[in-house]
């Protein structure tokens, strides 16, 4: 080592997979029958496996019933196999004694819908959720009658009678019946200790819901802001999240302990829940590190509004994953809209004049989702995608790994000296988890870097040269993957995905921006590797394999010791986030398309733009029609059209911001935030009218209106009622208008704009702040509308 090197990080993989614990928690009372489903300390086991499941939210009250096939759809095709959801309590029984279940409060067809897309379900009811919904979902009737959240007899009379809805609905549904109900969380955020509070009412809750029917193999609570919860009976589960619209922060939070690997399985990164953060930590003696509420986005309040970026998400999952993570759950996973109340002048959203601390919008719920409010698919949702799939080929192996830190490491998340990095591994097998990007705080560029990793068989130093990590990247690189008798001793690209085709292995991975790709196999294992010498290197150390920069899609084989020829395909960042493994006529395939893919039966499902066209590749594609031995390009074959432009006519101006009015002081932030404007600032707003081109169709799939404005807030009225509300935090607002025709026809839209002072104490990234102070009046900078049309490409061998 020269004077100028850099000493390697050092790494010391487990000698051997984790011995869970069985004996501590007395979960899985209720089996099915030919299935098994259980939990251990450390992973869920599913027929005889580790199993290190994804789970998405998606509240179907928050989403009309007519789209939720479509939508599950898509959330299966984006990794997910689990998906959650609250049940809302004022969502069904707003007045009192009247229980409504239909349309978009079906709950009993929602999950048979999931099942039927291949999902399980994971049931949330409550009786409180939060979920920024008014009274945290609790009915006002209920509230006014007395105490809850506690075990006074009167309110767990009412819950009885909640969850008996909840078990009629859902009848014949669970997973010891053969449905897909795997999983229910009692209540959420739970604060309250002494006698008849705490783990007792968690018990208490627990006992009423198995009574009436919900009998689950896995019970949680939330592990904040408390862990005093019944400790062999329920498993507590963490959160994660990029940033808080609930801080009262008028400026940027400090670097985010999510972004910073930790095994010690604190509980202190949730966001002052009740006023004082999480202390302790879940015992990972005997709990599995289960993730309820990653962030799959961010909401926002009137007083703070976050853009998270897709960056921003996928390192805080990354980085939960590299700790020790074997349940990944978001909140939110999609996003929703506030039903209408039924109570003559009350609205479903929280708000700081109902008690709670936060102005949300009385409609939107889009969270920046993965999958927004009205279905759009935003780039957060391929990204993510790869780390699930990633956890679906490797995660048998990876549940039972242990994670390990470097001892020279960072020692807190402000720290910007160290790179960030976790193993997990066991014996000669490794996946190494690296981060370098921190939300609003960017990380340095490090130079030189290197790992020692220390394996069963010695240590394996990598890459063979040194590399520069540049600020924002997160990646894993495997160690020690086998293909049949060939050993892929290390790497520099990330594992996507993997399956066995006739005996053979196939292995896609996919190149990191900035990284040179090179894979070292061992030279023992390998007879030939099927690319030009150019690209490849057999030396002492092992077989390398460099691949050239846009070189991707690269299809190579690698003929092992034993004569076996497998095959490795490596993709570019973009085609990973564009790429979908799946099964269809009778193969693993990948498909891989610039537009929003789903599958429904055999048939693939693109989500194309009026002014785009559409393709998939596919691969392997030798036994289709036209195929070879890479990857087979398939055209939509559907000419783009152009829309007539959407009429804009301004109706009123007004550059006055309404004054500023201030909430109660919340303790546990100290101070009070702005109030959200009332409902009559809005009858002196700015004020347009948005006319629809009649040559826009109506009935026929999604159309999708972008508003990029500048304002405080803004509202979408639709022939006089409001349809829509947003806070502006910089970004386009996008709204499904198809949803609000009728009859054919276009209702009259307005669109009402409040002006905004550029110095007011709320939180605005940056741009947004910058565009305020750049153009003080309200204004709507452009408005943009796109048709999406569904075409569907069968995958029979008489339509390729």
């Amino acid at each position: 080592m020269t004077s100028a090197a850099k000493p390697p990080i050092a790494l010391q993989v487990p000698p051997a997979r984790i011995t869970a614990e069985t004996g501590f928690l007395q979960l899985g009372r209720y089996p099915r029958a030919g299935r098994e489903l259980t939990v251990n300390s450390r992973w869920i086991e599913r027929d005889g496996q580790p199993w290190m499941p994804v789970m998405g939210e998606f509240h179907y009250s928050r989403f009309p019933e007519s789209e939720w096939r479509t939508e599950l759809q898509k959330m299966a095709a984006g990794g997910i196999d689990i998906v959650a959801t609250y049940v809302f309590w004022n969502h069904h029984e707003e007045v009192q004694g009247q229980f409504d279940w239909h349309g978009q409060r079906n709950l009993r067809r929602f999950t048979e819908l999931a099942a039927e897309t291949g999902l399980l379900f994971y049931l949330r009811p409550g009786p409180w959720v939060h979920a920024e919904a008014r009274l945290g979902g609790l009915p006002d009737w209920l509230v006014a009658e007395g105490p809850v959240r506690n075990n006074d007899a009167g309110y767990l009379r009412h819950v009885e009678r909640f969850y008996g809805e909840i078990a009629t609905q859902l009848r014949g549904l669970m997973w010891c019946d053969g449905g897909p109900v795997i999983g229910l969380q009692i209540e959420n955020e739970y604060d309250q200790v002494g006698p008849g509070r705490g783990a007792e009412h968690i018990a208490a809750l627990q006992q009423i819901a198995i009574a009436k029917g919900l009998t689950v193999p896995l019970y949680t609570v939330t592990g904040w802001p408390t862990l005093d919860i019944p400790e062999r009976d329920v498993i507590p589960v963490s959160g994660a999240y990029a940033d808080g619209f609930w801080s009262g922060s008028a400026e940027p939070l400090p670097p985010s302990g999510v972004f910073l690997f930790d095994t010690s399985r604190a509980i202190g990164e949730m966001g002052n829940v009740g006023g004082t953060p999480a202390a302790g930590r879940i015992d990972k003696s005997h709990y599995p590190f289960f993730l309820a509420e990653a962030g799959g986005g961010m909401h926002v309040s009137y007083h703070r509004r976050p853009a998270v970026t897709t960056d921003d998400v996928a390192a805080t999952a990354l980085v939960q994953v590299g700790s020790g993570a074997n349940l990944y759950g978001y909140y939110m996973y999609h996003g929703g809209a506030n039903p209408a109340a039924i109570v003559p002048g009350a609205t479903l959203n929280e708000t700081q004049a109902t008690g709670y601390p936060n102005d949300v919008p009385v409609i939107g719920y889009d969270f920046r989702a993965p999958l927004g409010q009205y279905g759009q698919v935003r780039p957060s949702y391929g990204r993510l995608r790869c780390l699930h799939q990633f956890m679906a080929a490797f995660g048998a192996d990876v549940a039972a790994m242990d994670a390990v830190l470097p001892d020279d490491r960072a020692p807190s998340p402000d720290d910007r000296t160290k790179l960030r990095v976790a193993l997990r591994g066991a014996g000669d097998e490794a996946f190494l988890f690296v981060n370098n990007h921190v939300r609003h705080h960017p990380m340095p560029d490090f130079a030189g870097v290197q790992f020692d990793v220390a394996t069963s068989r010695g240590t394996v130093r990598l890459p063979a040269a040194p590399v520069t990590v540049r600020t924002g990247a997160y990646f894993i690189w495997p160690v020690g993957l086998r293909l049949g008798a060939a050993r892929l001793a290390h790497a520099t690209v990330q594992p996507l995905t993997r399956w066995t085709d006739g005996g053979r292995q196939v292995f896609v991975a996919f190149a990191l921006p900035g990284i040179d790709s090179t894979l070292c196999f061992d030279t023992a294992g390998v007879q030939a590797i099927g690319l030009p010498a150019a690209q490849v290197r057999c030396t002492d150390d092992g077989w390398f394999v460099t691949a050239e920069p846009g070189q991707a899609p690269l299809v190579f084989t690698v003929t092992d010791a034993d004569g076996v020829v497998h095959t490795v395909v490596l993709l570019s960042q973009d085609q990973a986030d564009q790429c979908l493994h799946t099964r269809t006529l009778g193969r693993d395939r990948l498909l891989i398309s610039d537009q929003p893919l789903h599958l429904d039966g055999t048939d693939a499902v693109l989500s194309v733009p009026n002014d785009q066209r559409g393709s998939v590749q596919v691969f392997p594609a030798d036994d289709l029609p036209g195929g070879g031995t890479g990857f087979l390009s398939i055209d939509a074959g559907v000419a783009p059209v152009y829309l007539d432009p959407v009429g804009v006519e301004v109706l009123r101006m007004n550059a006055q911001p309404p004054a500023v009015q201030w909430g109660p002081v919340v303790s546990w932030r100290g101070k009070s935030t702005p109030l959200a404007p009332d409902d009559t600032a809005y009858d002196t707003a700015t004020r347009l009218r948005l006319t629809i081109p009649d040559s826009v169709p109506t009935g026929s799939g999604r159309v999708l209106l972008t508003l990029d404005y500048v304002g405080d807030t803004a509202r979408l009225y639709a022939d006089g009622e409001l349809v829509d509300d947003h806070f502006h935090d910089g970004e386009p607002w996008y709204i499904g208008i198809d949803r609000f025709a009728a009859d054919g026809r276009w209702p009259r839209f307005e669109l009402a704009i409040l002006a905004a002072d550029p110095v007011a104490p709320i939180f605005l990234e940056d741009k947004a702040r910058a565009r305020l102070h750049r153009t003080p009046v309200p204004t709507l900078l452009s408005v943009r509308l796109q048709a999406w049309r569904t075409h569907r490409v069968p995958f029979g061998p008489s339509q390729l």
